[in-house]
């Protein structure tokens, strides 16, 4: 007895065939968008670009940069107390000749308020010496920092700025 509707198998021999999966949507620029992992990738690599980037345009004090900075203030201050303890016990003595460190402040304070130190010791210079350009409201200054094998300021000199040393 034959079914009413029934035709035997389906899709082996006629009848229809199963329904084929649809394509993926069109999307603008080509491939499919990433998936999983690799759709944080490019948000980090941005993020990690914008960052280095910016860090390179602002600049950052280094350490010596900040030692110059605090000495410079305390010349300028006509106050080496603040900084007394960064100098070596030898150079520490001409800390409290009033009169030079007096002279030193006029020379520094002649070019108005201290705006920015910047480190440019050229390559290849003695270990421990550091040379920097003081800007100024009105100027620029030269600045030589030598430190000894402790880390203590052992010589401390400024002098117009002309060229490197």
């Amino acid at each position: 007895m034959k079914q009413v509707g029934s035709s035997g198998p389906q899709g082996l021999s006629g009848g229809t065939p199963p329904p084929s999966p649809s394509p993926p949507p069109f999307r603008a620029g080509g491939s499919r968008a990433p998936s999983g992992p690799r759709k944080l990738v490019v948000p980090i690599v941005i993020a990690l670009a914008v960052f280095f980037g910016a860090n390179k345009l602002l600049h950052h004090e280094n350490r010596y940069e900040k030692l110059a900075t605090d000495v410079t203030k305390a010349i300028a201050a006509n106050d080496m107390h603040p900084v007394d303890k960064e100098f070596n016990a030898l150079t520490r003595e001409k800390l409290h000749d009033r009169g030079k460190v007096g002279q030193l402040s006029d020379f520094v304070n002649a070019d108005g308020k201290l705006k920015k130190i910047k480190e440019d010791t050229p390559s290849g210079s003695a270990p421990g010496f550091h040379h920097f350009v003081a800007t100024f409201e009105n100027g620029q200054r030269a600045e030589d920092l030598t430190v000894d094998a402790d880390g203590k300021i052992a010589d401390f000199h400024v002098r117009p700025e002309t060229s490197q040393p």
